[in-house]
């Protein structure tokens, strides 16, 4: 069985509370499920093992919506063992956020504009600068309100999607920006946080997400020196524990966590030995991505 927890969105000073009356539908179930007063939900999945793919098909209540749109679709880990939590959201509440957010970075953005544009122009008038250093300025001006324009909508939703009952100090510091319309800021922000190489914004439920797969993946990795003769026996088992090794190996590496890293690729050599054997190329491989991490 799997387990999970329906939540409305946490906010400034309200955290979030069990939301029940939510009905969850699961591709290839033909069953549906509906929280609780708790918010609690169990969904039965015949067949399927610890560590298996399980995807939403539909989640819904009047008047609320997800506040990751992405989760319905996303591959997520069964486990009997590790519940999955699904935030929503008033829709009402939401829309207000988005509106309050963006209308305050537009005033800030034209009033900004104009005083600038006005200092401009008091300086060719002044022949302070030349024509073309105004036409040039000018311009410049115009290139930065137009970039801060391209980022208000972004912001506005990614603020009003916000989750205050799993937010780190990074993300609280990037919508104290967005609030104050510091959105530029908040850009550069988001990008320190992740990962550079795919310029990729993780969502807050998406880093939920793959806290949640470095739990399970930890359980998994406990056991793999107790069940030798399982991993013998079962070899996609054997498989889905080795990547979701290396999957957190990732994890640790994009954080600059090597230590932590190297740790899960050593359990991910001792599953490939017994898997291909000690001299194997897979072992091999493996072997060499550790010696680079010391």
């Amino acid at each position: 069985m799997q387990k999970g927890y329906i939540k409305t969105q946490g906010r400034p000073n309200r955290p979030g509370k069990p939301l029940s009356g939510v009905t969850i539908r699961w591709k290839g179930s033909m069953n549906a499920v509906v929280s609780t007063a708790d918010g609690r939900i169990t969904s039965v999945f015949p067949g399927k093992k610890q560590g298996d793919a399980i995807s939403l098909l539909t989640v819904s209540k009047k008047g609320y919506e997800l506040i990751d749109p992405d989760l319905i679709g996303r591959q997520l880990v069964f486990s009997p063992n590790v519940p999955i939590e699904i935030v929503m959201a008033s829709s009402t509440e939401l829309e207000a956020n988005r509106k309050r957010i963006s209308d305050n970075a537009y005033r800030r953005a034209e009033a900004k504009y104009q005083i600038k544009e006005k200092q401009l122009k008091q300086q060719l008038h002044e022949e302070d600068i030349t024509i073309s250093q105004y036409q040039k300025e000018l311009q410049m001006l115009q290139d930065n309100y137009e970039k801060y324009i391209s980022l208000i909508d972004g912001m506005a939703d990614r603020y009003a999607r916000t989750d205050y009952d799993h937010l780190d100090s990074i993300d609280r510091e990037i919508n104290i920006c967005i609030e104050n319309g510091e959105l530029e800021k908040a850009d550069s922000l988001i990008h320190t946080v992740f990962d550079p190489s795919t310029a990729v914004e993780r969502n807050r439920a998406a880093k939920a997400e793959v806290e949640k797969h470095m739990k399970l993946a930890q359980e998994l990795v406990d056991k793999t020196n107790a069940r030798i003769d399982e991993i013998r026996q079962d070899s996609d088992y054997a498989k889905r524990v080795m990547n979701l090794c290396e999957q957190l190996a990732q994890e640790h590496l994009s954080q600059g966590n090597k230590s932590e890293a190297r740790k899960y690729l050593e359990q991910s050599l001792s599953i490939r030995r017994v898997l291909y054997g000690e001299e194997s190329k897979q072992a091999s491989i493996m072997k060499e991505k550790i010696e680079k991490l010391k």
